[in-house]
């Protein structure tokens, strides 16, 4: 960057900012032309040495428009929802890329642009929050907007997070996002896109589920005719701790496990194996899954589970 070019590091600019903030800040037009600078959204700037986020583009466009609120799968990223992998890259931590924000503001007609997606829906108070300064739709709300765009059984696994039980101390909160009869609630005289993958998606969330991978487990073994197991709850050995394990059949002593990323530390993967010799020693089959048994609607899983129910005893009705 030339020397002539005033630099901003003493310019109390946010990361990401509009041109009639910058111009108030006594950064002129000519400035904001410099190569250090880049358009984010048209009217709003960012410098290229300072980092920014979605959070940061959603900040600077809702403080000079109240009535703008984060939705659909922007709202989803804010509220770190799990999103599939597509639709999962940006999170809350990394600057606007592949896919345009979704944002609403009721009466206004704004039409899409580059890098928004405008609507201009009804909201009732109470289905939109004050978070961390941001205005955007409650976890529910949001769950129900992106029946628009998410398939069944990902609507599931989002239902599941919302409903699941948090570990006590382990998380910061003692209570679930919402209930069951919370997700349908906010179905009720719903007929906006996406209403009838919603109410098919209601049917099937169940509260147990820790993580994206376990409900695709049990969704896959339910939909192979495989007896509904006990979700993340404690199983018992004479005089021992065999552990909670993601999913079990205690009448036939069997056990699933799936292994995701946090398991391949060292310490954790001990803690493990002495687990699964704990179970052994007490006459349970543990079966560990990875992301590679999940393929293919859970085939290879499925087929694991059910060679374990069988050696012991049990057959399809």
């Amino acid at each position: 960057m030339s020397s002539r070019i005033r630099p901003l590091d003493d310019v109390p600019l946010a990361p990401v900012f509009t041109t009639g903030e910058a111009h108030a800040l006594g950064v002129g037009p000519q400035r904001l032309r410099a190569p250090d600078i880049l358009t984010v959204v048209r009217g709003f700037r960012a410098r290229r040495d300072v980092p920014y986020t979605v959070r940061d583009v959603v900040a600077a466009l809702q403080r000079g428009r109240p009535t703008i609120v984060a939705c659909g799968l922007t709202a989803a990223h804010l509220w770190g929802l799990p999103l599939p992998p597509d639709q999962g890259r940006r999170g809350d931590r990394s600057p606007l890329r592949e896919e345009a924000l979704e944002l609403n503001e009721a009466g206004s007609h704004r039409r899409p642009r580059p890098g928004i997606i405008w609507h201009h829906r009804e909201y009732a108070p109470a289905q939109v929050v004050l978070r961390t300064g941001l205005r955007l739709t409650t976890r529910v709300t949001t769950w129900r907007d992106l029946g628009a765009v998410l398939p069944v059984d990902h609507l599931v696994i989002i239902g599941d997070h919302l409903v699941r039980v948090p570990r006590p101390g382990l998380e910061g909160r003692d209570e679930p996002y919402a209930t069951v009869e919370d997700l349908r609630a906010v179905l009720r005289d719903w007929s906006g896109r996406g209403a009838r993958a919603l109410r098919d998606a209601v049917e099937l969330i169940r509260v147990g589920s820790d993580s994206p991978a376990e409900t695709r487990l049990r969704l896959a073994c339910a939909r192979a005719g495989l007896p509904p197991p006990r979700r993340n709850e404690r199983i018992h050995g004479d005089g021992v701790d065999p552990g909670v394990p993601d999913s079990s059949w205690d009448e036939w002593r069997v056990c699933a496990e799936h292994e995701g990323p946090s398991h391949l530390t060292p310490g954790q993967l001990e803690r493990d194996i002495e687990r699964g010799e704990r179970r052994r020693r007490h006459g349970w089959i543990e079966v560990r899954t990875t992301a590679r048994d999940l393929r293919a609607g859970g085939a290879r899983a499925v087929h694991r589970i059910t060679e374990a129910l069988r050696s012991r005893g049990w057959s399809p009705r």
